[in-house]
């Protein structure tokens, strides 16, 4: 059963004439990282703050263990870092820590040793007895929201942007961390602008357009390989009388490729993989067609933000 679930989730402000979130529906898995991408303004954000219970959906059903995110049991189970997180400045960096250990009800006796494996988790390496919290860089303050957000070791890790102003040192802080958490069973839920590190850590994306979910899937098919086939229109005797149309048409099917479009003597198929590509090859040149060119090219995430969302 799915660690989390979305059916149907809408949001809309101003007496429904805008709909933020519009019939959004996903399922996450046990100890995945799940990534949602999307433009500016896409619904990424309202769809985490229905999900953290901080916003009421306006219709629709969520649940995380079979609960509302509401319920107060749910609580303990999750760890946030949010987009603009807002921190007490005039404590230290250990005080902070604490303060936090101490709401999230865990012994005093554990406060010390927690504090120092979160500190070295996030690589953070000051003096947390006397360095305040208004002290600290933008990305050293992540890096003290990644530790607070981990106390306790949460089943569920939300996090919204979480490379917002760090250097690429940072950035793969961050991976690491992620993977790390996924390793040790943790459910990673992101929200990130940065596609490449999207790529690098999540299992799954959902792609977000206008409030709506246009796609999900894994990695993997998002970033499909395709073949580009440069063909050369030319019939060997024996064609009969087939086109060069109806001949790739046919190979294609046979091995599991997809026609995207073809222009002059030259076409651009989908295909499978590897194999494929190389038996689609043979088989268009035993039937006549000789292909004198041909080529992998791969489609990035960044694609779908400029194709419209649109699986091409």
């Amino acid at each position: 059963m799915p660690i989390i679930t979305v059916q149907n989730l809408t949001k809309t402000y101003r007496g429904g004439k805008v709909k933020a979130v519009d019939g959004a529906t996903f399922e996450i898995e046990k100890g995945e990282a799940f990534g949602l991408i999307g433009p500016n303004g896409a619904g990424k954000t309202t769809i985490f703050s229905c999900m953290l219970a901080l916003t009421h959906p306006t219709s629709g059903r969520i649940a995380i263990e079979d609960k509302s995110p509401f319920n107060l049991d749910i609580k303990p189970l999750i760890g946030v870092l949010p987009e603009r997180p807002s921190y007490n400045r005039w404590m230290t960096i250990k005080q902070f820590l604490a303060y936090h250990h101490w709401l999230a009800g865990f012994p005093a006796s554990e406060r010390d040793g927690e504090i120092k494996r979160l500190l070295d988790l996030v690589e953070l390496e000051v003096d947390s007895k006397k360095t305040k919290i208004r002290e600290l860089s933008r990305g050293m303050l992540q890096r003290i929201g990644i530790a607070q957000a981990l106390i306790g070791k949460p089943k569920i890790f939300f996090l919204d942007e979480p490379t917002s102003g760090m250097d690429p040192l940072g950035f793969i802080l961050i991976r690491k961390l992620l993977l790390k958490c996924k390793e040790e069973g943790m459910t990673v839920v992101l929200n990130s602008h940065h596609l490449n590190e999207v790529e690098k850590v999540c299992d799954r994306i959902a792609f977000i357009r206008k409030g709506k979910i246009e796609e999900v899937a894994t990695v993997s098919e998002l970033s499909q390989v395709r073949t580009s086939l440069v063909l050369a229109w030319v019939e060997s005797t024996g064609t009969g009388a087939s086109s060069s149309a109806e001949i790739l048409g046919s190979i294609c099917g046979k091995h599991g490729c997809q026609i995207i479009d073809t222009e002059g003597n030259t076409a651009r198929i989908s295909v499978p993989g590897k194999e494929q590509a190389a038996d689609l090859i043979a088989g268009l040149t035993a039937a006549g067609l000789r292909v004198y060119q041909s080529n992998f090219e791969k489609r990035e995430l960044v694609e779908l933000f400029l194709r419209g969302g649109e699986n091409k």
